[in-house]
């Protein structure tokens, strides 16, 4: 009897045994079902994210033709500005696939570079490429300085880098946005027809003819010359005529002119740089659907490296015209010396006036070392 009841305990400890792994067996087999049920749920969601993203960028696409991107200029078709123009255009409408139509107004036909400015600004005119310096941007006014940079790439370097984003994020006061600056002509040189200016007595007193631009008056003043007003269309006769005795102009400029056939000397002294913002009103921008705001901002940088190559190009061709035609002298490193420290009150006024800060020229020069 006692082992019969022992058999019976050992059995249903056996059994109960059994019935625990069991019930944990399908515990664990329902939970791993329950995991994947979940992952089986998460990838439908994230599939059904992805498709919800596709449908989304397609519908971003818009058709060809919705907007339209007119830019204005004063230069000739001949000129850089208005050929990396035409490369802009054909990098927008190629990569907008038709979305932006880009339309060019070259040689003034908008108006002048002032008008188009407001233009812009209005939104009458979505962009232009101009040289009013000032009414982009007083902080354009780093880079007339005189003798600020020693050679083209230095120019490019300073554009292109966290300082030229921040001189070119500061046209936003002006209800401006720049896309890009570039170099709009290379480094400006004298020609007379009186004397080789050599060393800066040879300048004092000249008849110079300089544009409405502020910082060339203000040096042409420290160096002791006499600033005239010329338009620029009439300034051939009047350097011919005798109403002004020189100029400062880049190669570029004095070949396309053929100012080197009414002026005698010219003088190598690389004393400035001007740049060339690319301006467009930012309401026009921020109306463009994400992808083809990048495009146009893409375009803009690309056309102005464009530009600049144009220019280089453009410039080393001036060269044998010029040396063919005028007297050249080039400005040796101990006689330039002589004209920057002439023309060190030309900062000093500048930023006492708020233009620039010394901060922003010393960290220019600091990236320039």
């Amino acid at each position: 009897m006692k082992k019969s009841l022992l058999w019976i305990i050992v059995l249903l400890l056996s059994i109960s045994i059994v019935v625990t792994f069991s019930l944990a067996g399908c515990k664990e087999e329902a939970a791993v079902e329950e995991a994947a049920a979940e992952e089986e749920v998460e990838e439908a969601t994230a599939e059904e994210e992805v498709e919800e993203a596709v449908v989304e960028e397609e519908e971003e696409v818009v058709a060809p033709g919705t907007y339209t991107m007119k830019i204005g200029h004063t230069h000739g078709t001949d000129m850089p500005r208005h050929l990396s123009l035409l490369f802009f255009e054909q990098l927008v409408e190629k990569n907008s696939e038709g979305a932006i139509d880009v339309e060019i107004y070259p040689g003034g036909q908008l108006g002048t570079e002032t008008e188009m400015l407001e233009s812009v600004k209005t939104g009458a005119l979505e962009g232009a490429r101009v040289g009013c310096f000032d009414l982009v941007t007083q902080q354009l006014t780093l880079y007339l300085m005189p003798f600020l940079f020693d050679k083209a790439d230095d120019f490019v370097k300073i554009a292109r880098g966290p300082i030229g984003d921040e001189i070119a994020a500061s046209a936003s006061d002006q209800g401006l946005v720049v896309l890009a600056t570039g170099d709009a002509g290379g480094f400006r040189q004298w020609t007379n027809n009186v004397r080789p200016i050599v060393v800066p007595e040879d300048i004092v007193g000249l008849k110079m003819r300089t544009p409405p631009v502020d910082a060339i008056i203000k040096i042409m003043e420290a160096l002791g010359a006499n600033p005239v007003s010329i338009a620029y269309v009439e300034l051939y006769m009047a350097l011919k005529t005798g109403v002004a005795d020189g100029e400062e102009n880049p190669v570029v400029n004095i070949c396309d002119k053929k100012f080197y056939e009414v002026q005698k000397y010219i003088t190598m002294a690389n004393y400035q740089i001007h740049p060339d913002p690319f301006i467009v009103n930012p309401d026009w921008l921020n109306s463009l659907p994400a992808y083809l705001k990048d495009i146009v901002v893409d375009a803009g940088k690309e056309s102005m490296k464009y530009s600049d190559t144009l220019m280089q190009t453009k410039e080393a061709a001036g060269i044998p015209i010029i040396e063919e035609n005028m007297e050249v002298t080039t400005l040796t490193k101990e006689q330039k010396q002589v004209f920057i420290d002439m023309c060190a009150p030309v900062y000093d006024y500048y930023i006492d006036e708020g233009w620039f800060t010394q901060d922003l020229l010393d960290r220019a020069r600091a990236e320039l070392e």
